[in-house]
């Protein structure tokens, strides 16, 4: 009787501590980016009207780091695009908490898209 409760015990503590050992696979950290980027590009768009959205709206991860060290594995930038008439875009910066294993947003800045054309050549 008391060697199966130790029994079940000891399989419920390898059960519960093999994934918190265990780091997270890459391409399963980037579906959770998406998601995250997905969720706040709804988000910011939900609110305006219509008619001032471009066709599509959509972000671009611009850039995607990983490190060895530390609390946070991964960092990721990433711009949307979501204006038809004004040339302007949000940055966005993410980090990859791995303890908590979810993505955490830092950084938000609106900014203008710059033209790259020259005008004052003719």
């Amino acid at each position: 009787m008391k060697r199966t409760i130790f029994f079940r015990w000891a399989v419920v503590f390898v059960f519960l501590s093999v994934p918190l050992g265990c780091a997270e696979k890459d391409p399963i950290i980037r579906e959770k980016l998406e998601y995250v980027c997905k969720s706040d590009l709804d988000s910011i768009v939900v609110d305006l009207p219509k008619t001032s959205l471009a066709d599509p709206v959509y972000y671009s991860i611009i850039s995607y780091k990983t490190y060895a060290e530390g609390k946070y594995s991964k960092m990721a930038v990433v711009e949307f695009y979501f204006l038809k008439k004004v040339r302007a875009k949000i940055v966005r910066k993410y980090r990859y908490f791995k303890e908590a294993r979810m993505w955490d947003r830092y950084f938000n800045e609106y900014s203008f898209i710059n033209d790259t054309t020259n005008s004052a050549r003719r």
